[in-house]
Order: structure tokens, then C-alpha cells, then sequence
């Protein structure tokens, strides 16, 4: 964005979610550390962790993603002993999944070391910043999954 121009507030807001996304897809946490969890895995495992377990055609749907994509994502999850396949307490066909214990743990420990991380970037910001930025943070991914029409439970 050019300092010779008056500013877009659209356009500035979309070029810093980029560079965002840029630093959560890089895989490389800033603070040195990570409980070993790619990126997909850390997104199925939260999502399974604050719903009920889900058939990969519900994870698919809530996602926005094909099944495909999805299967692949879990199978590996399962593979590393972080997701698993149970029957549907309801009874259906599908199975269901949901996250093991070891996948409780690495989700619990990688979202330690993301506060932390957190904690270092927001050094120095007063309390009246670090709430502005969660509540219109907060209400910036809400929109999105209105837009998507994809919730995301809390």
C-alpha cells in the first residue's frame, strides 16, 4: 500500500489479512515452537474438539471443502494417532470422528504456545487494545461465516 495515496480501509484491511494468513499458513511458529501439528490438523482437531464428533461429509460441509480433500486430511489424523473413528451415537451408518487423547493434548499444548506467542506480539499494548483487537477480531470471523454461511462454534 502506497504512502503516497490517501488509504483504502478495504484495501489496507485485506492486504494485513493476507500477510496474516501468510504467518498462520508458513508453518513455522514465530515463537520457536509447535506441538507438532500441521495446519489441517490443528483446524479438525479445534473444530471437533467444541462439537459433536462428525462424519467427514459434516466436517466437508463445515469446512466448505470437498470430501476428498477432507478424507485425506482426517486419514492422516488417524494415521498419527490424533483423530478417531467411532459408530454414531444416534445410530446412523457413517462413522463418526472425533479427537483422541493425544490429539486433545497437542491441540491444548499448540494453543499454549500460540498464546504465548500472542502474549509477545501484543507486548506493550494496553488491555483497552488487546479487547478491541479480540472483540472486532471476534466480529470479523463472525462475518465471514455469515457470509459463508458457515458458523464456527465457540
Amino acid at each position: 500500500m502506497s504512502a503516497d495515496r490517501p488509504e483504502n480501509p478495504f484495501a489496507t484491511i485485506a492486504y494485513e489479512q493476507m500477510l496474516n494468513s501468510r504467518y498462520a499458513l508458513q508453518n513455522h511458529p514465530a515463537h520457536g515452537f509447535s506441538a507438532g501439528l500441521d495446519r489441517s490438523a490443528t483446524v479438525l482437531l479445534a473444530r471437533l474438539s467444541v462439537a459433536e464428533p462428525m462424519t467427514i461429509a459434516e466436517l466437508a460441509e463445515a469446512f466448505g471443502l470437498d470430501i476428498s480433500t477432507v478424507h485425506r486430511q482426517v486419514a492422516a489424523a488417524i494415521k498419527a494417532g490424533l483423530i478417531e473413528k467411532i459408530a454414531d451415537p444416534e445410530g446412523g451408518q457413517a462413522k463418526k470422528h472425533q479427537p483422541t487423547a493425544e490429539g486433545n493434548r497437542l491441540l491444548a499444548l499448540e494453543f499454549e504456545y500460540r498464546e504465548a506467542t500472542t502474549k509477545k506480539i501484543m507486548d506493550g499494548w494496553s488491555e483497552a487494545e488487546i479487547a478491541d483487537y479480540q472483540r472486532l477480531l471476534e466480529k470479523f470471523n463472525r462475518g465471514i461465516e455469515t457470509l459463508r454461511n458457515q458458523p464456527w462454534p465457540r
